[in-house]
């Protein structure tokens, strides 16, 4: 049903549910009620887009639930993230999603843990949602395992993933916002076959998103996340405690005006989600994802027929969900029209360079370049050496030495021995991440700072203004750095470069 709609470029709706923590309950309950009544009513709902442990707490795996909702009747949307999982672990929930028949798949990094009763869970993150999105994408072509002959292989049946990616048009400045566009990118270019936005209220930046999907020549389908916000969600919010999801004190301000109403604004949001419904699907999007705590299906009912109903005055909705700031960036000047059929922009970050790179950069830079580059003279030298000291103990351990007691003092060195510097624009993901992202930001920043230290930038904001100045984000937007090597941990990084054994050995036969 989801599949098929998307195939054939009808309008979907999907409507995401949260079955919460523990064995049995109402919340547990609601997913598959919902669906039998879609099965009833015939209502346009193509998908239940089931959440795995939203805001970094427990719950209740995905995919039980998701068994209940396909019995009923309705294609489940199961929500896969990385935090919990390392790359065996993902590979056994998504062959077991295959057995049971449940192809459709969100792929997405994952909030942080969070403390519900006593210290956090240890995070994993072994896998970013681009890196899931291609492993996912292998599982469809058949992963490869050793053959029964030495140095044969074979393949594990194929399985047929329909494979979604999100991305979130709403941060207010430039360094958090085009990041997400250019991790975007790479989520399209691992096989994502579909988009769903995070939480935003500002409908240019919707249209934003599609600007930039054109400007780039890139076709997917996306659907626009509508949400159908409270004042008490709104507030949760905007305190943070919904990574990723943006609530500006505009918003905050109108919901409150209309708390007052004897309905305590229900019919205000649900007007301004139809009014989303409409608009998204005048622009030109494939389809909306609808949300909303204690969203019920008489809701969903209402809101998809107002919808309709709103439909011929699309373009005159617009202008009346814009809660973004005065002094917010945006990638494009405002738009003439948000009609779908306008020519595309040019590439809005062609030529994009700005700042000078710092004193540090351009020196690690320089020395890359004399030591580490194929070409540069010192290179072939190099290679000798630690071709010589390789399986001689001593050696290696002087230069492993050598080379943490540098790295460490100047990058914060966590000893990977898979070391991603010369491609996050030395800045280090594993010492100044706490996800690890090589690929690009998560979605969980707020105003340029980390979702889990606040007190810290993002580290991909430090990166981008670094690639920016030095004029490398296409580099950036190009390479798609596979998860690290946990074999190498606690061995040298230069070693593992010129002995081949590290990840650029295994980008560039990707890119071959």
């Amino acid at each position: 049903m989801f599949r098929e709609a998307l195939e054939k470029g009808v309008f979907v709706v999907t409507v995401e549910l949260v079955p919460g923590r523990g064995a049995a309950g109402p919340a547990l309950d609601a997913p598959a009620a919902f669906a039998r009544r879609v099965r009833e009513t015939g209502l346009g709902v193509h998908a239940i887009s089931l959440t795995d442990g939203p805001g970094g707490g427990p719950a209740i795996s995905p995919d039980v639930i998701a068994e209940e909702v396909a019995a009923a009747g309705v294609d489940p949307l199961v929500h896969l993230v990385c935090r919990d999982l390392n790359r065996n672990a993902l590979e056994a929930r998504a062959t077991a999603l295959a057995r049971r028949g449940l192809n459709n798949v969100l792929a997405l990094t994952g909030d942080y843990p969070t403390a519900v009763s006593g210290p956090i869970a240890r995070p994993v993150f072994d896998f970013d949602s681009v890196q899931a999105i291609a492993f996912l994408k292998a599982c469809n072509a058949g992963l490869e395992k050793p053959g029964r002959k030495p140095g044969a292989t074979e393949r594990l049946p194929p399985t047929n993933f329909l494979v979604g990616a999100a991305v979130s048009p709403f941060k207010s400045r430039e360094e958090e916002l085009v990041p997400q566009f250019i991790k975007l990118e790479k989520k399209i270019a691992a096989g994502a076959d579909f988009i769903v936005t995070q939480i935003g209220y500002d409908l240019r930046r919707y249209h934003e998103l599609l600007r930039y999907l054109r400007a780039r020549r890139l076709r997917i389908p996306v659907l626009g996340n509508v949400y159908v916000l409270s004042l008490g969600a709104a507030r949760a919010m905007r305190r943070g405690e919904a990574p990723g999801c943006v609530v500006g004190d505009d918003l905050i301000r109108t919901l409150e005006a209309e708390a007052a109403a004897p309905d305590k604004g229900k019919g205000a949001r649900r007007e301004r989600a139809a009014q989303m419904v409409a608009a998204l699907k005048g622009m030109g999007y494939a389809g909306v994802h609808l949300g909303g705590f204690g969203l019920k299906f008489e809701d969903v009912e209402r809101i998809l027929a107002r919808a309709e109903e709103l439909a011929p005055q699309w373009e005159q909705i617009v202008s009346d969900i814009q809660f973004g700031g005065a002094e917010e960036f945006y990638l494009f000047p405002p738009p003439e029209s948000y009609r779908p059929d306008l020519p595309p922009d040019p590439d809005p970050l062609a030529g994009l360079r700005g700042g000078r790179a710092g004193f540090q950069y351009r020196m690690m830079r320089a020395l890359h370049d004399a030591l580490f580059e194929e070409r540069a003279p010192c290179y072939r030298a190099l290679k000798a050496l630690h071709q010589a000291a390789d399986g001689k103990p001593a050696l290696e351990a002087l230069g492993h030495a050598a080379e943490f007691a540098s790295k460490r003092l100047l990058f914060g060195c966590r000893d990977c021995g898979d070391c991603a510097l010369p491609d996050t624009a030395y800045h280090c993901p594993e010492a100044n991440c706490p996800k690890g992202q090589r690929n690009g930001p998560c979605g969980g920043s707020s105003d340029g700072r980390c979702e889990v230290f606040p007190e810290k930038p993002c580290f991909w904001t430090t990166v981008y203004r670094r690639a920016k100045a030095a004029g490398e984000l296409d580099q950036v937007r190009r390479r798609r750095l596979p998860p690290r090597d946990p074999q190498l941990q606690q061995t040298s990084g230069w070693a593992n470069y010129y002995l081949g054994r590290d990840y650029r050995k295994r980008v560039e036969e990707s890119e071959k």
